[in-house]
C-alpha cells in the first residue's frame, strides 16, 4: 500500500499510538495542509489549497470543518484530527474528489513522486484539484473535463473516455450511456471524430452529443464518484506528463530543475507537446540564461492565447515561475 510520505498523517492513517492528533494551532504545516486538502475532499468549501496563505494553518475554519465532518461521520465531538478521524477520511468516499498528496496515495494507492507532485499542482490550476472540474466551452475547446482538463477539441477527452471504457465496460456504459451500450459506444465514436466532434466554435457537429448540455455534464459528475475511475484519472495525467517529460529531454536538455521542468510540462498540457516545442524553439537566443528563456516563453504562450484567455494563461505561468511549492533543483 502506498503512503504519503508524510510522518504523522501515515502514522494516524496506520494507527500508530505514538503518534499526536492535530489540532488547533498545530505547528506542522505539512500535516494540517493535508488534512485540509482531504476535508476539502469532503466537500468543505471553506478548506484552501496549497496555493493559498491559510494553507497549512489549523485555525477556526479548519476547526469547524473538522467537527462538522466528525459529526457527519458520527464520531466523537472533537476537534482534533486523530487516528479514528484520519481513517474516516481517507475510507469515506469523498463527495467532491480532490487531487491531493494524501488523497493520492491513501486513497487510490499511487506512489508520491516528483511527477505525481507536478500533476497535483497542475490539477490545482486548472480546476482546484477536482476530478469532476468540468470547462463548458469557454475556450472554444467543447468540454473539457477532470484533473487535468482533458478537452474535446483536440481529442484528448476521447483519451480519458477510451480509458474509462477500457478499465470498466460495464461501468462505462452505465453511467455515460444511461445503460445503454449504443450510447456510450455512440460517445466514444463522436469524441474520436476530427476536432473531437466540435467546429471551430467549440460547438457540437452532432446534437446528441453537446456534452456541455445538463444531461452529459451530469454523466460526467457521475462518473467523478467512482474511485476506478478516479484511479484512471491519476494514470492517464501520469502518463502524458511522462510522455511530455520524454519529449522535453529531447529538446530542452537544460531544462533541469523541478521549476523548469513543472513550468514546461504545465505549457506541454495546455498547448500539447508540440506547441510547447515550437514555443521554446521560438523563444531561444544565444546566451539566453534558462530563467531569461522561461520568462520568454512566458510571454509568448500569452501572447499566442485569445485575448479573454490572456491574464489567466499570465498568472498561471508567473505562479510556475514563483511559487515556493516548486524547487530550483535537479528535478
Amino acid at each position: 500500500m502506498a503512503m504519503s510520505g508524510l510522518t504523522r498523517i501515515d502514522g494516524l492513517f496506520e494507527g500508530a499510538p505514538a503518534v499526536q492528533p492535530v489540532g488547533p494551532g498545530d505547528a506542522d504545516k505539512d500535516s494540517v495542509g493535508a488534512i485540509q486538502d482531504l476535508l476539502r475532499g469532503q466537500g468543505q468549501p471553506s478548506m484552501p489549497t496549497p496555493l493559498a496563505p491559510d494553507y497549512g494553518l489549523f485555525g477556526s475554519k479548519t476547526t469547524a470543518a473538522v467537527s462538522g465532518f466528525r459529526s457527519a461521520a458520527g464520531l466523537q465531538p472533537s476537534d482534533l484530527v486523530d487516528v479514528e478521524m484520519m481513517k474516516a477520511l481517507i475510507q469515506t468516499p469523498a463527495k467532491k474528489p480532490t487531487a491531493s498528496r494524501p488523497y493520492v496515495t491513501l486513497a487510490l494507492d499511487f506512489d508520491w513522486s516528483e511527477l505525481a507532485k507536478l500533476v497535483v499542482l497542475t490539477s490545482i490550476l486548472e480546476g482546484e484539484g477536482a476530478f469532476g472540474a468540468l470547462n463548458l466551452n469557454t475556450d472554444k475547446a467543447g468540454l473539457s473535463y477532470g484533473i487535468i482538463q482533458w478537452a474535446q477539441k483536440p481529442q484528448r477527452l476521447h483519451e480519458i473516455l477510451q480509458a474509462f471504457s477500457g478499465a470498466d465496460a460495464d461501468a462505462f456504459t452505465a453511467i455515460f450511456g444511461g445503460g445503454d451500450a449504443a450510447a456510450a459506444s455512440g460517445l466514444l465514436d463522436h469524441t474520436a471524430l476530427p476536432n473531437g466532434g466540435v467546429d471551430s466554435g467549440g460547438y457540437t457537429t452532432d446534437a446528441q452529443f453537446d456534452l456541455t448540455d445538463d444531461t452529459w455534464t451530469a454523466r460526467f459528475q457521475a462518473a467523478t464518484l467512482s474511485t476506478e475511475f478516479q484511479k484512471i484519472q491519476v494514470k492517464t495525467a501520469l502518463q502524458a506528463f511522462q510522455n511530455s517529460l520524454n519529449t522535453l529531454n529531447g529538446y530542452a536538455s537544460e531544462f533541469t530543475t523541478q521549476r523548469a521542468v513543472a513550468f514546461m510540462l504545465d505549457v506541454a498540457n495546455q498547448f500539447g507537446n508540440a506547441g510547447a516545442k515550437l514555443l521554446y524553439s521560438a523563444t531561444a537566443q544565444n546566451g539566453q540564461t534558462v530563467a531569461d528563456h522561461l520568462s520568454a516563453i512566458a510571454d509568448e504562450s500569452v501572447n499566442r492565447m485569445a485575448a479573454q484567455l490572456q491574464a489567466g494563461t499570465r498568472n498561471r505561468r508567473n505562479l510556475f515561475l514563483n511559487t515556493p511549492l516548486l524547487v530550483d533543483t535537479a528535478f
